[in-house]
């Protein structure tokens, strides 16, 4: 098997990581590499255990998108299956699915606070909260649960889910599988929530969003997966209609890319990857730059919340 290469790749959310904090994103993807080696640095597991971590509230979003991941292909089983008497686990109750996901989130918040995470922190979620022992009061920790039950909730209950839940599954396209397509010499990743193949042609991406209605900052990310999309299944980008799906607002706001956007986005990924690979270049090159090249930002506020700090000793 061939081994790992660090190789410098993109996606939007390495861009936002990369214009946050030069630091943060050396621990993220330099820093932290080869971590998960019994034989690593100890500096690199730390940095790998760390990177793992969610906070409580993209712990929220991270759950809110398994839970929609599994109830959606539990409707392309029973669909495909061709049987009207389906097994009880293909079944979907929105009540069954809501205790599913407390559960679910009871479980994951013990074996974050009992630190069961740092035997395996990829497949083990931890919470920054437990793993710097913060002080967060019960009530906080029930908000989060509520967020996701109401996120879960209003999925369940919107058109949008109704419409894919009586569509046909052979429109559907592979969603929730982290994939690639090059641009100008450079991969760039992309895990698509939902995709399916439109009458006319095209196609239409479902993002779903857990956070705040930014749907300004992320229709980039659309214009990605329409570009994905174009390369990947050959529909022209234009034609690929994405929507933007807030979950704990019920807000709903449609991209679709033109000439000028798609133009847009491609000057944006451009600019970002020449900043990274300049970055990269002036620590070193690959396969492990200097972190002096990555500077911590000014803005000590950012600290507080990063997994990092304790690494750059803040």
């Amino acid at each position: 098997m061939r081994p790992l290469e660090n190789r410098l790749t993109w996606s939007k959310s390495r861009g936002e990581t990369f214009d946050y904090c030069l630091r943060k994103y050396w621990w993220n993807y330099y820093g932290a590499w080869g971590g998960w080696a019994p034989d690593a640095p100890a500096e690199a597991k730390e940095a790998y255990l760390l990177k793992n971590l969610h906070s409580r509230w993209t712990w929220v979003g991270d759950v809110v998108h398994r839970a929609i991941a599994t109830i959606l292909h539990r409707v392309a089983r029973r669909k495909r299956s061709g049987q009207l008497d389906f097994a009880p686990d293909d079944h979907i109750d929105p009540a069954e699915e809501l205790e599913s996901l407390t559960r679910g989130m009871r479980l994951e918040f013990r074996d974050s606070r009992e630190g069961r995470y740092r035997a395996d922190p990829k497949r083990i979620v931890g919470l920054t909260e437990h793993e710097y022992a913060m002080p967060v009061a019960a009530a906080e920790w029930k908000e989060m649960n509520r967020r996701a039950i109401d996120g879960l909730e209003r999925f369940l209950s919107s058109t949008i889910f109704r419409t894919i839940e009586a569509s046909d599954p052979a429109t559907w396209l592979p969603f929730e599988q982290l994939d690639s397509f090059v641009f100008e010499g450079t991969s760039v990743w992309a895990a698509l929530d939902f995709i399916q193949r439109t009458p006319d042609g095209g196609a239409l991406v479902y993002d779903w969003k857990t956070g705040e209605e930014r749907a300004e900052a992320n229709s980039l990310q659309l214009l990605c997966y329409a570009l994905f999309v174009e390369q990947k299944y050959k529909i022209p980008a234009e034609r690929v209609t994405g929507r933007l799906f807030y979950v704990n607002t019920g807000g709903v706001h449609e991209v679709v890319p033109t000439e000028s956007t798609l133009a847009g986005a491609r000057r944006t990924m451009r600019a970002s990857i020449a900043e990274m690979r300049r970055r990269l270049d002036m620590g070193g090159g690959p396969p492990a730059p200097s972190k002096l090249a990555f500077p911590m930002t000014d803005d000590v506020e950012k600290c507080a919340s990063c997994a990092f700090r304790r690494l750059c000793g803040r």
